[in-house]
């Protein structure tokens, strides 16, 4: 019996070991991986643009009408797995035209998306309160707290969204006037709920804007 519970002990420790080892080196590559100026999260970036030329591939071509059509709607779901943790779909329009997709990867506390009409590109990492935003591989803004800021010195409020959690209509503020109501995700009604209602004429910078903020309150 000693020497069976010695042995059950030595096996023990060295379970404990490696598992030990196997976080470590997780939490490490983790850290790595989710640098935007890795190379490690570059390659993670080529990785999920190649799935998501899948999502793509159907997509109606976007114009300036869109934005008020984008709908809450999502087909072709794909949940994460145990081994696979991406998840992808697709957003149609209020006439259920796929019309932007999707895929998301989570690691930690960190995720990452990557969303795509027919002409932009949008990547969002979010980590905690903050979500930073690309849109065509260049930085476009950094949401935190309500306010979306333009990248580099100075900080320019690119919009500011009146986050009312308990009602089905979040008005965003873009420039010096309110340009959409952003719906609630978690209030929506109806078999096709607008994503977004439009308030007033927008400029291309402010479509941008009213976009990302669109996808961050959708969760993507």
């Amino acid at each position: 019996m000693k020497i069976l519970f010695g042995l059950m002990t030595v096996l023990l420790t060295i379970a404990f070991f490696v598992v030990g080892v196997v976080y470590l080196i997780a939490r490490v590559f983790g850290q790595i991986a989710w640098n935007p100026e890795s190379k490690a999260f570059k390659r993670l970036l080529e990785s999920l643009r190649t799935r998501l030329k899948k999502q793509s591939a159907n997509l109606v071509p976007w114009d300036h009408e869109m934005l008020g059509l984008l709908s809450l709607n999502r087909i072709n779901e794909k949940k994460p797995g145990w081994f696979d943790p991406v998840s992808s779909g697709q957003l149609t329009t209020i006439y259920q035209e796929p019309v932007l997709g999707y895929v998301t990867q989570n690691a930690g506390k960190v995720q990452l998306t990557l969303a795509r009409t027919s002409d932009r590109e949008f990547i969002l990492r979010k980590k905690g309160r903050e979500t930073e935003i690309w849109l065509n591989g260049q930085p476009f803004g950094l949401y935190i707290d309500g306010n979306l800021l333009a990248p580099g010195k100075g900080s320019r409020v690119l919009a500011r969204l009146d986050n009312r959690g308990d009602e089905s209509q979040s008005p965003l503020v873009v420039g010096n006037a309110a340009a959409v109501s952003l719906s609630n995700p978690e209030r929506k009604s109806g078999p096709n709920p607008r994503a977004l209602t439009l308030l007033r004429e927008l400029t291309p910078e402010e479509e941008n804007a009213a976009l990302a903020m669109a996808l961050v309150k959708m969760g993507l």
